[in-house]
């Protein structure tokens, strides 16, 4: 056992040194000098010792003013993970935790520790990628499986659109890879067509990865297209008889930081024009309530809406490709995490669509296959009841400018525990879960 210890202690303290040597690689080539600098933001952002909290009675401190989530972020440095009306999720570092609390105790708000030292999470979810990929000691065999897709692990974006090229290669009658734009750091924005009949088949969308954190948001999206892919042949008609548009990561930029620099980043990588702080919150930018509650001005707060609707390359190369593509599209499926549930508009005002009750009904029915399959419960609701109002969301905007029918964001596993860091040992059963909700919804469109 202690070798084996050694052996990933010595893994961990190289992949530190490879991350932020990729950092100054990545600098460079940006900057195209010879001479620079490595920025401080580049070098890896660890949470030794800070503490993910659960705070309760958020609705109450709401009542009498006091805005918790704004101030433990603003005033603390806090990172929200989770809000809603019933508790707020979010770590606080080390050196905040003495003056957060007391802040807290003064407002009687109580709070439940989740988890003692948030880095402690991150190096387990890295060990146990490692542990279970590797073809030697410490030694993980990405570079051996080439585009090959696993669901032990997580993967780099590089490998997705690896899987994604695969896939276009050995379906060259069905598959059309397109790239829809690019983002602000030069990354490409890929989309993959599946169709037999492209002009006349009603069409789905799948996308993941909007929010850079959600590592099992691309995780699910990859698997729902190789569980399309795998048995093409053999899919009953509900499948084989639509057009599908599948995104597994909508926020290239923010999904490689979160893999190399900041485990926790949510937004994407564009500069503010008003201070340093960088990044807009892509499911508060699209043009559907923008202005509205749930979202913030500050360009250094996570939920940052940006200067504008529709102002970040990533959302207006969604919102033109599928403008483009609106007859037909039935269904928007979104993934995220986490929460374990199924959800509906509206999500930017506290009124649910006139055909709610069909959207409920086929919502109810993924919720209890996911049962029956797994065995994890998750919940079938209208989303501003149990996520709270916010505007600014892809789901809400393909149902108001595109008049898509079935509407879903799927807030996969946990519900805490792990949160964002969730285990790989979990991905193919809550992939599963992914899968699940899409093929209930084909169901209802066929």
């Amino acid at each position: 056992m202690s070798s084996l210890y050694n052996c990933v202690g010595k893994f961990y303290i190289v992949s530190l040194l490879m991350m932020i040597f990729c950092s100054v690689c990545a600098l460079a080539a940006m900057n195209n000098a010879t001479d620079f600098m490595l920025d401080v933001n580049e070098i890896p952002q660890r949470y030794d010792e800070a503490q993910l909290w659960r705070i309760y009675n958020i609705s109450e401190a709401m009542q009498q003013r006091v805005p918790v989530g704004q101030v433990l972020e603003q005033k603390f440095g806090g990172n929200i993970w989770k809000e809603n009306s019933k508790f707020l999720d979010i770590s606080i570092q080390k050196e905040q935790v003495k003056a957060a609390r007391a802040f807290l105790e003064a407002h009687r708000l109580d709070t439940q520790v989740l988890n003692y030292n948030v880095q402690s999470m991150i190096d387990e979810e890295l060990l146990e990628g490692v542990m279970k990929t590797s073809s030697g000691p410490g030694v993980r065999s990405k570079k051996a499986t080439g585009s090959t897709m696993h669901w032990k692990d997580y993967h780099d974006l590089e490998t997705i659109y690896g899987f994604m090229r695969e896939i276009r290669t050995k379906f060259p009658n069905i598959a059309r890879l397109y790239t829809i734009g690019k983002t602000v750091e030069g990354r490409d924005l890929k989309v993959l067509r599946i169709s037999e009949n492209p002009r006349e088949y009603k069409k789905i969308w799948i996308d993941g990865g909007i929010h850079a954190r959600e590592w099992i948001s691309p995780a699910t999206v990859t698997f729902i297209l190789y569980q399309l892919m795998s048995n093409w042949e053999d899919q009953p008609s509900h499948i084989r008889g639509l057009t599908w548009y599948i995104m597994p990561v909508m926020n290239p930029d923010g999904y490689e930081y979160s893999r190399t620099v900041n485990r926790l980043w949510r937004k994407n990588r564009s500069p503010s024009r008003r201070n340093n702080c960088l990044g807009v919150d892509l499911n508060r930018n699209f043009d559907i309530g923008w202005s509205g509650y749930g979202s913030s001005t500050n360009p250094c707060s996570d939920t940052y809406r940006g200067n504008a609707p529709a102002s970040e390359e990533e959302t207006k190369a969604v919102a033109e490709f599928l403008a483009k593509r609106k007859y037909n599209l039935e269904a928007y499926l979104t993934y995220h995490s986490y929460g374990q549930m199924v959800v509906y508009p509206w999500a930017y005002k506290a009124v649910k669509v006139k055909d709610a009750s069909v959207l409920q009904r086929v919502a109810n029915t993924a919720v209890q296959r996911i049962a029956q399959k797994t065995g994890s419960t998750y919940r079938a609701s209208v989303t501003h009841e149990v996520l709270g109002i916010a505007g600014g969301g892809s789901d809400d905007w393909s149902r108001a400018a595109l008049g898509v029918k079935y509407v879903y964001t799927i807030e996969l596993r946990d519900r805490g525990a792990f949160g964002f860091v969730l285990p790989p040992r979990y991905i193919k059963d809550t992939a599963l879960e992914g899968w699940t909700v899409c093929e209930t919804v084909a169901q209802a469109i066929g």
